[in-house]
């Protein structure tokens, strides 16, 4: 078993770290090129996920990274088994590393979806697949992320932009998922998180089936909308800056060209 820091402070409950034993078969949870014992992992890795010290944090996150992905082309069988607790660390605001979760998030799904489609040689072997317990976990991680979308907390941007991403690797979900992003696009007060939310629906407009059209359409409309418009000077005049403050409307035109692009494919 690998040497681990004393978790003393940790910021996982008792409860949770209760759970990270008993629902983890961490005999799955190994580094990739470390046979046997040395190269086992255990809960304290989910425990330090929570830690509030972000450096403690951020190097589990970087050993469950490997763990579940490798070098991201691949889903190993560690990440049905912790991709539960991904998920609850993201809706965790304790957790202080939830964008880059978010990341590993993403980098999975991809792998996940383009697994089955790996079957060439490579560096004499073949592609690894995804386990067989990863669409249904990968299933009630996309259930569990979805609220997320609508967390209009203070400093949770970066939290809605990421979740967006990796909504946008659930392809088969794409009907759904554009008619959500839209209507959240409406409410949406960060211009980052709106501007994910347009990338998001020109990756899924190519899958969708009754929404594609109304997707290519709303994203042509946003190619020439300005939204608000330029930020008008406080100095110069409140009134003016008071009135545009109270309105709502992103300028997401560079962004709705890219997805456009993607909606429409190769010309």
């Amino acid at each position: 078993m690998k040497d681990t820091e004393d978790m003393e402070g940790a910021g996982a409950s008792a409860e949770l770290r209760g759970r990270f034993a008993a629902e983890v078969d961490w005999a799955k949870v190994v580094d990739p090129y470390i046979p046997g014992p040395d190269g086992q992992y255990g809960p304290d890795l989910l425990e330090r996920l929570w830690s509030p010290d972000l450096p403690t944090a951020d190097d589990a996150l970087a050993t469950l990274h490997f763990a579940c992905c490798g070098d991201g082309g691949s889903v190993r069988p560690a990440a049905p088994e912790v991709l539960p607790f991904l998920v609850e660390a993201v809706r965790d605001p304790a957790v202080r590393v939830r964008p880059q979760i978010l990341d590993t998030l993403a980098v999975l799904a991809r792998a996940g979806s383009e697994a089955p489609a790996r079957s060439g040689p490579r560096l004499g072997g073949r592609w690894r697949t995804a386990p067989a317990a990863w669409p249904a976990a990968w299933e009630q991680a996309v259930d569990a992320l979805l609220p997320r979308l609508a967390d209009d907390v203070e400093g949770e941007e970066d939290v809605r932009a990421g979740v967006a991403a990796v909504l946008a690797r659930a392809a088969y979900r794409a009907d759904d998922l554009i008619g959500r992003f839209l209507a959240r696009f409406e409410g949406e007060p960060g211009l980052s998180a709106a501007e994910r939310l347009v990338l998001a629906v020109g990756e899924l407009a190519p899958h969708a089936v009754e929404r594609r059209e109304d997707a290519v359409a709303w994203l042509r409309r946003r190619t020439i909308d300005a939204g608000k418009g330029e930020e008008p000077d406080m100095d110069d005049d409140i009134d003016a800056w008071l009135a545009w403050m109270e309105q709502h409307g992103h300028d997401v035109r560079p962004a709705a060209v890219v997805a456009l692009r993607r909606a429409l494919g190769p010309l």
